[in-house]
């Protein structure tokens, strides 16, 4: 909702773990890495409150 943080997609082969990776905006840190078995092509990263109040 604040936008200060951009999401991107790490894409490994269908037998690799694949991964989505938030980095703070302004210091681009890393902030996590969330990974999971069911994660195979991590597409559709939207943010959610500006989809729903067309803040764009």
């Amino acid at each position: 909702m604040a936008g200060d943080e951009v999401w991107f997609s790490v894409w490994s082969a269908k037998d690799k773990n694949s991964a989505l990776v938030v980095v703070d905006d302004k210091t681009r840190k890393l902030k996590a890495v969330i990974k999971d078995p069911e994660l195979i092509t991590p597409t559709g990263k939207f943010n959610v409150f500006n989809t729903q109040h067309d803040v764009y």
